[in-house]
């Protein structure tokens, strides 16, 4: 029953670290053009995105507003 207990608490700790660690400030991590210009890709392909409606260069997709941009 011992090892039972210490097996759910070691458990528990770490998927707490995990999802803590997990969660982090996505507007320092989102930089790019793919997040920053006028029209970005849905799918945030590394460098996509432009001043103007177009497609993806990568996966082809059609640019969408930026609603987060600032």
């Amino acid at each position: 029953m011992k090892i039972i207990k210490k097996i759910s608490v070691i458990s528990l700790l770490l998927m707490t670290f995990l999802l803590v660690s997990s969660c982090s400030d996505t507007k320092t991590q989102n930089k790019g053009p793919e997040y920053t210009a006028d029209y970005v890709c849905p799918m945030h392909c590394e460098g996509s995105g432009s001043q103007e409606a177009g497609e993806c260069p990568t996966c082809h997709m059609h640019y969408i507003k930026n609603e987060n941009k600032d």
